[in-house]
């Protein structure tokens, strides 16, 4: 049987549901166009719960993430959260996270669903004997997302800390309806936003999570899956398992800015290190279809025949056009035209950088957020 977040009852008594990463889940409660355009236009919610939550803390964790990690970990602020991502010794993209740094060797880690149980053993795998310990907080927690240009005003009166002084990936221990909570300007849509983890909710006793999640609906459209992927496919954002893998490297996926060049060794650097003298053979790019819908598999073609594969593809709400996300030859430059090969027939389409709208009338940099 799958899964079920603490939050479970109300989807399944509100959503159409389906499985993802071995959890049931919300796909939508009304349609995912709509609850995608709430979000950009005003606040969703969305329950993250199913997504894997580590804390790592003790004697050295910082040193042990730096050896984690691409990403220079002991210049990091506390109340800091920053994107990053697990390498293997390939320079292979094992999964990619979000670590907030809570104190000095205090750390929280989020990690993608379907890779939690892969990710916590490698982790606990490199742990030194003594001093910093990884525990799974997943079954003991709920997470929820509040996205848009409105979820500040949705979140603020459930919590006591001022939500505007918590800038873009930052984070901050709170409560929430009197809850204990970690609260940070992240999120996965392109939007402003925060992803809030309420500690202590479990199954046999999700009722603070519910609580929270009914208080925010009062004022926020709550979202499905569909949406979710939709908003961060429109933001440009990769998909772990879709658009990057253990056999993708950071500069393939356009991703080689999370690597801090001045650290010391970490798990992958010398592939790095080659990788990066030798420059990648394809690149992510983005896409825009004049027609059609592209999606995950179909093939990118031009003269010469096939150039790359869709990884993501589907409907921008924004654009009203088909988008994706496709590995191309780093000679493909931002304008060119290639075709997308949909049910047999090939569709024009021209290579774009992400995010696919407008950053002056969406997304957390429009002009009204001042974030």
């Amino acid at each position: 049987m799958p899964l079920e977040t603490q939050l479970h009852s109300y989807h399944a008594a509100h959503a159409k549901m389906t499985e993802f990463a071995g959890y049931d889940m919300p796909l939508w409660y009304t349609t995912t166009t709509e609850e995608h355009m709430a979000v950009r236009n005003g606040s969703g919610i969305f329950d993250v719960s199913h997504m894997g939550r580590f804390s790592l803390k003790g004697r050295g964790s910082t040193a042990y993430l730096e050896g984690m990690v691409p990403t220079g970990v002991a210049r990091q602020q506390a109340g800091r959260a920053f994107y990053t991502m697990l390498l293997n010794e390939r320079g292979g993209i094992i999964d990619d996270l979000i670590i907030a740094k809570l104190g000095l060797e205090e750390y929280l880690l989020v990690v993608n669903a379907a890779n939690a149980s892969k990710d916590l053993e490698h982790l606990k795998g490199r742990l030194p004997k003594e001093g910093a310990q990884v525990e799974d907080l997943t079954s003991g927690s709920a997470m929820v997302a509040i996205q848009g240009p409105q979820a500040q005003a949705s979140l603020q009166p459930l919590t006591d800390i001022d939500l505007a002084q918590l800038k873009k990936f930052r984070s901050s221990r709170a409560r929430v309806l009197g809850e204990e909570a970690l609260i940070s300007r992240t999120g996965y849509t392109g939007e402003d936003g925060f992803e809030v983890i309420v500690y202590g909710p479990t199954n046999e006793n999700p009722q603070a999570a519910v609580n929270f999640w009914e208080r925010l609906a009062a004022t926020s459209a709550p979202c499905g899956l569909g949406a979710r992927d939709s908003l961060r496919l429109e933001a440009g954002l990769p998909l772990h398992g879709s658009d990057i893998d253990e056999a993708t490297d950071p500069y393939q996926a356009d991703l080689a800015w999370v690597i801090s060049p001045d650290k010391g060794a970490y798990v992958g650097s010398e592939a790095i290190e080659s990788l990066a003298a030798q420059g990648p053979s394809s690149v992510r790019r983005g896409l825009v279809l004049e027609q059609g819908i592209p999606r995950h598999g179909f093939e990118v073609v031009d003269g010469s025949g096939k150039v790359g594969t869709i990884t993501s593809g589907g409907f921008s709400p924004i654009l009203r056009k088909g988008i994706a996300l496709s590995y191309l030859s780093p000679a493909s430059d931002v304008g060119s035209e290639v075709g997308v090969v949909v049910r047999g027939s090939r569709q024009e389409g021209k290579v774009v950088k992400p995010p696919f709208y407008d950053q002056d009338v969406y997304g957390w940099k429009r002009r009204s957020n001042g974030k």
